[in-house]
């Protein structure tokens, strides 16, 4: 089971185990990954400015804009205005926000626990490890310019 497509065939068909369990499913979810994401970066911070949140979600805040606006009508999200400079809005989570996220990361937790479960810690471990690298690996390969790109960019002396 090395190839490509077997591999492609393995993850196709038992996709839902892994990544859709049942109990996640019956939340209910109404939402785009984008309000989720939103939603997410949101209750880490607690208290998060549409600047700063539309840099976490790297989108334009008007995009940002639109995507709490939905959060806002679904009654997960609140804005404030900061009392200093009223151009600052800040987003906060409300208490059916607060809820639902509690709700998925409980969910979460289980579904770590059953990995948990399945493997040794020194398996689970390696698993966390190869995971960070593979996400790092991503995050450094769309940093870097490719190929053309690097020979494109010339630098200008500046007098």
């Amino acid at each position: 089971m090395n190839s490509n497509n077997d591999l492609y065939d393995f993850f196709l068909d038992n996709i839902q185990k892994i990544f859709v369990p049942e109990d996640l499913v019956r939340i209910e979810l109404s939402m785009s990954r984008f309000e989720l994401q939103a939603l997410m970066l949101v209750g880490r911070s607690q208290n998060v400015t549409m600047g700063n949140l539309a840099q976490g979600m790297s989108a334009p805040v008007s995009t940002a804009t639109g995507i709490v606006d939905r959060l806002v009508k679904k009654g997960l999200l609140k804005r404030d205005r900061n009392e200093e400079d009223r151009r600052i809005v800040t987003v906060t989570l409300t208490d059916n926000g607060k809820a639902l996220l509690k709700e998925l990361k409980d969910h979460f937790y289980k579904f770590l626990n059953r990995i948990r479960n399945l493997l040794s810690e020194e398996e689970f471990e390696t698993g966390l490890q190869l995971v960070r690298k593979v996400i790092l690996g991503f995050q450094k390969e769309g940093q870097e310019p490719k190929g053309e790109l690097a020979q494109q960019r010339r630098s200008i002396m500046i007098e």
